[in-house]
């Protein structure tokens, strides 16, 4: 999420670090105390006790924190307290149920949430003041979903990156009350492809790696390397391009044909 000028610079991990993390000790984070210049950490192995221990003691230092693994803190308030904390990523947590209090995080644009179990509403991200990147979904486990994106409207978010599993409400109007949006990210099977044109049709200069009739890459086969499309929308099919011109073509014709029969009745609503 960080450009690479603001990569890390100190990565805080546990001797014992293992593929849960680990369990990070406070002599392990009091490394920290050697660098008070540094700005970006990431840190891994953080219980309850020592998560807090790390933001009260250096948080205020730090404007970029990548939490990776750290599965056992189950209460991040204290990232409230941070006013200049600018980016916050967090891979993996088994615990958290509720997003924290930003109304205080004045300077925080990025905030990246991936592979939680029990986080399921993002209500509350409307507090954050300057927020301008929104990330959540799965990095390793196809197991993020959440209620619903309505908590976003009226909000200044730029950009939305969600590869979760599931959007529970597939309300997809709430992009209407997004009127800074101009990135929308997303899984081609999340929607149905009607869904997908209506986006089109309704916010046509909305950025999106999904927002077309298909996604073209390359599969590796042998070592072979075949050119493959999947088409956009839930339930559609993937297919190797060769042999399969037509078919796609007919794809692209109703994809092209349901946005301009959508922009020509959004027009009309206008006039209204």
């Amino acid at each position: 999420m960080r450009t690479e000028t603001e990569k890390t610079q100190l990565w805080l991990k546990p001797s014992n670090m293992d593929v849960t993390g680990g369990n990070i000790q406070i002599e392990e984070i009091d490394r920290l105390a050697e660098f008070p210049h540094i700005k970006s950490v990431t840190i891994s192995g953080l219980n309850q006790e020592t998560f807090e221990y790390f933001i009260t003691k250096y948080g205020k230092q730090l404007h970029y924190i990548e939490f990776f693994k750290n599965k056992k803190v189950n209460n991040w308030e204290l990232l409230g307290t941070l006013p200049e904390l600018e980016c916050v990523e967090w891979f993996h947590n088994q615990r958290i149920t509720a997003l924290w209090d930003m109304s205080k995080n004045y300077a925080l644009k990025v905030l990246s949430i991936n592979d939680f179990t029990r986080l399921h509403s993002i209500d509350g991200i409307e507090k954050a003041p300057a927020l301008e990147w929104f990330d959540f979904g799965n990095a390793v486990c196809a197991t993020s979903e959440i209620e619903s994106l309505s908590p976003l409207c009226n909000t200044n978010i730029r950009r939305i990156d969600f590869y979760g599993k599931k959007i529970k409400d597939f309300d997809i109007s709430v992009l209407s009350k997004m009127k800074n949006l101009e990135i929308f990210n997303f899984p081609t099977n999340l929607f149905t492809t009607e869904q997908v044109a209506w986006i089109v049709a309704n916010f046509p200069d909305l950025k999106g790696y999904s927002l077309r009739p298909y996604v073209e890459f390359v599969n590796k086969m042998n070592e072979t390397e075949i050119p493959t499309v999947i088409i956009v929308g839930k339930r559609k099919p993937a297919m190797v391009i060769k042999g399969n011109e037509k078919r796609i073509e007919n794809y692209t014709e109703k994809f092209h044909a349901m946005v301009k029969e959508m922009s020509m009745r959004a027009v009309e609503n206008a006039k209204v």
